[in-house]
């Protein structure tokens, strides 16, 4: 009767384990997937006033066509911008212009010349100063384009409270 007991215990253990590891695996895949497929950027250790290298990740092609370009929006906190060679493309950088504020362009990197498979996953990376006086979360807008499709990453929240845009702008924070 022990023997039985314990057999039915075991079963038990087995089957809520089980189940709790297969809906973590659901959860774990559910909180993945939507983040995975966002163009992402990666900086390390971001500080005002320092040179830092930021690293583009671009996990996909768009709808199933491969990557042939990618446009990058260089927020004002950045400068002395930098790209870093990436085999079979040209990287181009234009400056800023007219001045300060909402009325002033960004400066641009721009990537082109090379194909990036639609199921493959590439980084871009480039080099720039922070400004000095930076602070917070900075948002770096970017245009994959794909033959005559574009992904436009560029979409900001509203506020910190905000819930997630369907197609974010990839963001670093710069530490104290």
């Amino acid at each position: 009767m022990r023997h039985l007991e314990q057999t039915s215990r075991s079963a038990a253990w087995h089957r809520i384990r089980s189940m709790c590891v297969t809906g973590l695996a659901a959860c774990l895949a559910l909180a993945a997937g939507p983040a995975a497929a966002h163009v992402t950027i990666a900086a390390k250790g971001v500080k005002a006033g320092q040179t830092t290298t930021f690293v583009l990740k671009i996990p996909h092609g768009c709808a199933g066509a491969a990557t042939t370009g990618l446009r990058v929006a260089v927020p004002g906190e950045l400068s002395d911008i930098a790209p870093q060679d990436k085999a079979g493309w040209t990287a181009v950088v234009t400056p800023s212009a007219g001045g300060a504020g909402a009325s002033a362009k960004r400066a641009q990197i721009a990537w082109t010349g090379g194909t990036i498979a639609a199921v493959d996953h590439a980084e871009f990376a480039f080099k720039a100063k922070v400004a000095a006086d930076a602070k917070g979360r900075i948002y770096v807008p970017i245009v994959q384009q794909c033959g005559d499709a574009a992904e436009r990453w560029i979409e900001i929240p509203e506020s910190p409270d905000a819930a997630e845009p369907g197609k974010p702008a990839p963001a670093f924070d710069v530490k104290p």
